[in-house]
């Protein structure tokens, strides 16, 4: 590789921020309100799409996050692929009441998440703009949350 294709290489990556880049969420391009939220005929299949894809909802939940939030509902399995501890999460969801101990728990860890990114974005404030945006993509997940459980548990 000469220096002629890592100066292509650079343009391409530049052009690709300036496309792809952080954006403030001021064209409303990153908006994850109700509105640019699909309709789903299952509660788990409206998680899974629309709450654990952490472009969507501002929030990685990871295997281990998984695994914490059930250890707190006395759920325990192994360690495996996401979507399969997310289904083994879930399936013990019967009642509406199991729904909101679920609920109430990817609400901890979206409270957790956003107390770490605020603080994050007071000791680094260039990176500010990057986790306001992550804020408050989790914020609209908490009420997307509340939104399905009254949607599929009320």
């Amino acid at each position: 590789m000469d220096i002629k294709d890592l100066n292509e290489l650079r343009s391409e990556f530049e052009q690709l921020q300036k496309n792809v880049g952080f954006s403030d969420c001021s064209d409303e391009s990153c908006a994850t309100d109700d509105q640019n939220r699909e309709d789903y005929p299952d509660y788990m299949v409206a998680i899974y799409k629309e709450v654990m894809p952490p472009f969507k909802s501002g929030i990685y939940f990871s295997r281990w996050d998984l695994k914490a939030m059930a250890a707190e509902l006395d759920e325990h399995f192994a360690l495996d692929v996401r979507e399969r501890m997310f289904n083994k999460f879930m399936q013990w969801v019967a009642t509406p009441d199991d729904m909101r101990l679920v609920m109430d728990q990817f609400g901890k860890n979206i409270d957790m998440k956003i107390k770490l990114y605020s603080e994050y974005s007071e000791r680094f404030p260039s990176s500010k703009p990057i986790f306001d945006v992550k804020i408050k993509k989790a914020e609209n997940t908490k009420n997307y949350l509340e939104k399905i459980f009254i949607e599929f548990f009320n």
